[in-house]
């Protein structure tokens, strides 16, 4: 070979060096440091705790041995990424930690599960969400997706996420956890999905949580990939004003109800102590009838509540491809009349829950928000001469006090008084097509004619009548009337139109957004509160 050729030969190589040098150097944000370097496994050694959990002396120092030992054999460093073959023990940290905040991204295929352990206990859990729901196994339910505390007891709070926000295999996924004491908090893709629930030692239950431990990466299955594992301490005095802002949400005296034969027909409720029947708080969880979960929304206004003396339900429902797959036409029909039923179900219980069956207010926000509001000025769907003395009951309400409300699901009136008008088109099963660049909206404005009576008995502007229930809007933002909106699925200018209407028709709505005037209640809660306790 030439000298100039093994210059060259050197250089290429040289070259084809920097690239993955570069790609393994994890960049930790400010006040975090990296507990794996991207490089190789330093740092970390395989353990599975539930090998040798019953094991002692020397057979358990014999099994530790050999999990280290074919650690590598499972595990291994390629482009910057942690991967396991999904087999193996678990990768574990050399170092343990008390309170903490780790971020990290996972990548992982179908039908595999995996999780972090955090102080070596299991754990923040890592699901393939698109298997389907086996009621012979209720308590298992990845569907609703990752995040949760799955190795918690059934019927906690945090044991399932509060949102599915898992991406779809090929994309990173992302985790924010923060570790305070017993208490975990979980964001997955930036979505709060567990809410400084209590972790469990499951080693002992009878124990609190270890003060400190490792971390570890569960394999379970299939292939997992990590990277950007970073780690902050926190310290006692940040710990204490965490918590201190945070208390502890109690878990449901009643958890996972079934009010319907669908597994997403369950509600949770709370009940307030005492000794005369409660108000009771209906909520109803947004997220355009297409995501989001029971607690989406309520972890502010559940312990106001309960402090107040009320009650609180909050209902899961079907999903708009849920319904669609049910049969049911238009899909909005279907989360609409399952907030009715479970409605009727709740005043079915009124006595066994000690709740006042005339005293029931709805919340929710954005598609919860419409929900309840359609359930405010819907005439009451009781049907007296049923068989089914659950549909026998009421589905009028005292009152709805609602954050971020689509008020009308009329094209027409959305396009009218927000130019840049996007939503609905969905609930009425128009999906658009992307080839001929036709959105969702825009099949939805043409063919509006087609639908009218569905848009009369959906639509919650269309049903305000004299002998509604009072109503109260909060919008975090002012109205701009015929303006296009930053945010014209929440625009207050829903709440303009509906507080105008009601007036004309003489119904008590109270708007709420910065500037507003003649505000008499801030807060949904307040509102609340003064109309189901007489305050």
């Amino acid at each position: 070979m030439s000298r100039v050729a093994a210059r060259c030969c050197a250089l290429f190589v040289f070259l084809q060096l920097i690239p993955l040098a570069t790609a393994a150097e994890p960049k930790p944000p400010e006040g975090f440091r990296a507990i794996f370097n991207g490089t190789d496994l330093s740092g970390w050694h395989g353990l599975n705790p539930h090998q040798v959990a019953k094991l002692t002396g020397e057979k358990k120092e014999a099994k530790l041995a050999e999990q280290r030992r074919e650690f590598a054999d499972h595990w291994r460093v390629e482009n910057g990424e942690l991967v396991n073959d999904g087999h193996g023990a678990y990768a574990t940290t050399d170092e343990e930690f008390g309170d903490i905040e780790l971020l990290l991204e996972y990548k992982t295929v179908p039908s595999a599960d995996s999780g972090i352990y955090l102080r070596g206990t299991p754990q923040v859990q890592i699901w393939d969400s698109n298997q389907v729901f086996d009621p012979k196994r209720p308590t298992r339910r990845p569907h609703l997706g990752s995040g949760g505390l799955f190795n918690n007891n059934p019927n906690t709070l945090g044991r399932d996420p509060m949102v599915k926000a898992d991406r779809p295999f090929g994309q990173w996924n992302q985790f924010k956890i923060r570790q305070i004491g017993d208490r975990t908090w979980v964001w997955l893709n930036n979505r709060l999905v567990v809410d400084g629930a209590v972790m469990e030692n499951y080693w002992d239950r009878a124990l609190p949580l270890p003060s400190t431990g490792p971390i570890m990466l569960q394999t379970h299955g299939g292939e997992i990939r990590w990277r950007n594992i970073f780690v902050r301490e926190i310290n006692e005095q940040e710990a204490e004003r965490y918590l201190a802002t945070r208390p502890l949400l109690p878990n449901p005296t009643e958890f996972d109800v079934a009010y319907g034969p669908h597994h997403k027909q369950k509600l949770h409720f709370w009940k307030a102590e005492s000794d005369a029947p409660t108000p009771l708080l209906f909520f109803i969880h947004g997220g355009g009838w297409m995501a989001g979960g029971r607690m989406s929304g309520l972890v502010n206004l559940l312990p106001e509540m309960l402090d107040a003396g009320i009650s609180v339900v909050s209902v899961e429902y079907r999903f708009i491809p849920e319904a669609t797959a049910d049969g049911v036409v238009p899909p909005v029909k279907g989360p609409l009349h399952d907030a009715a039923r479970a409605l009727q179900f709740v005043r079915s219980k009124a006595e066994a829950w000690n709740i006042d069956p005339q005293r029931i207010g709805a919340s929710g926000g954005s598609a919860g928000a419409c929900s309840s509001l359609w359930l405010a000025f819907h005439p009451d769907m009781a049907d007296p001469s049923s068989d089914d003395p659950i549909a026998r009951q009421s589905t009028r309400l005292t009152c709805a006090a609602v954050r971020g409300a689509q008020t009308t699901l009329d094209p027409l009136q959305m396009k009218t008084w927000t130019p840049n008008s996007r939503y609905g088109g969905h609930a009425f099963g128009f999906m658009g097509d992307a080839e001929k660049k036709i959105s969702q909206f825009d099949e939805f404005l043409a063919k509006r004619d087609s639908i009218l009576p569905w848009i009369a008995e959906y639509s919650p502007y269309a049903l305000v009548s004299d002998d509604d229930p009072p109503v109260h809007l909060f919008y975090s933002g002012p109205p701009a009337m015929g303006k296009p909106a930053k945010d014209p699925t929440h625009t207050a200018n829903f709440g303009v139109q509906l507080q105008q209407h009601c007036r004309n028709v003489g119904v008590e709505c109270e708007l709420v957004y910065p500037g507003a005037e003649n505000v008499q209640h801030e807060t949904t809660s307040d509102y609340l509160i003064w109309k189901l306790k007489g305050e």
